[in-house]
């Protein structure tokens, strides 16, 4: 076989390859274009409820210090005379079929809040959230999945403590 010829056949299938790459591009651009957020979907059990958590502290010379575990979002503290005194109150909007979240005073009198996950099965998780995108997708709907847990924490103090408590990232 002559060298030409043999160019031309490898030019050939090189513009073979671009061409269906090209077609290959458009076709898949036109399917995304078509799909549209569907937002933001839960697996899991859910069971959302909200509880108040109270811990009392005696105030010192220095502040109390109250931190959290991946919750913090703010330094706002909301004073309530309802509170009583020498009392940190969390009001806590949590999932109650995954976490269990607790509070309590330290050594070094800062008040602490934990949760811990409730034993689930991840595997049985992730095969639900693959179901939810596969669905979504059929659908033509791209979604974003998670689990519900803890969704809030309130401080809540009484104002005779305004000077007392201080709220740490």
């Amino acid at each position: 076989m002559d060298m030409r010829k043999l160019h031309k056949i490898l030019l050939a299938v090189f513009c073979s390859g671009v061409l269906l790459c090209g077609l290959g591009a458009g076709l898949a651009f036109i399917e995304f274009s078509e799909l549209h957020y569907g937002g933001m979907q839960y697996v899991g059990k859910t069971q959302m409820c909200t509880e108040d958590m109270d811990v009392e502290f005696e105030p010192g010379e220095e502040k109390t210090d109250i931190t959290g575990r991946y919750w913090w979002r703010t330094n706002d503290v909301i004073y309530d005379k309802e509170v009583p005194v020498n009392t940190v109150r969390l009001r806590v909007t949590y999932n109650a079929a995954r976490i269990e979240p607790y509070a309590h005073l330290d050594n070094e009198n800062d008040i602490v809040f934990y949760y811990h996950i409730i034993n689930e099965d991840e595997m049985a998780l992730i095969m639900e959230a693959k179901d939810v995108i596969l669905q979504n997708l059929r659908a033509g709907s791209i979604v974003s999945v998670d689990t519900a847990g803890l969704e809030k924490v309130v401080v809540l103090i009484n104002p005779e403590n305004a000077e007392d408590v201080m709220v740490r990232n």
